[in-house]
């Protein structure tokens, strides 16, 4: 199962995203208070897809980009 994190003061921007998300089978949301990276919070949409920063200007080009990290092989 993979896990997508989201900061809860970005998230309030990008509920598309969570909602987007949360269709997909076999994949955990977890919304924290803050994940310490406040300068990407502020300036763009973000997740953390496995441990890894995912970001995006704009809370669409975000939804592709973890699609594209959920589909890489591992």
């Amino acid at each position: 199962m993979k896990t997508i994190e989201f900061c809860a003061g970005n998230l309030r921007e990008n509920k598309r995203v969570w909602e987007a998300l949360e269709k997909i089978h076999d994949i955990e949301l977890i919304d924290y208070g803050c994940l310490g990276y406040c300068g990407n919070c502020y300036s763009e949409s973000f997740a953390i897809v496995d441990g890894r920063l995912v970001n995006a200007d704009t809370s669409e080009a975000l939804i592709e980009k973890i699609m594209r990290k959920l589909n890489e092989k591992n």
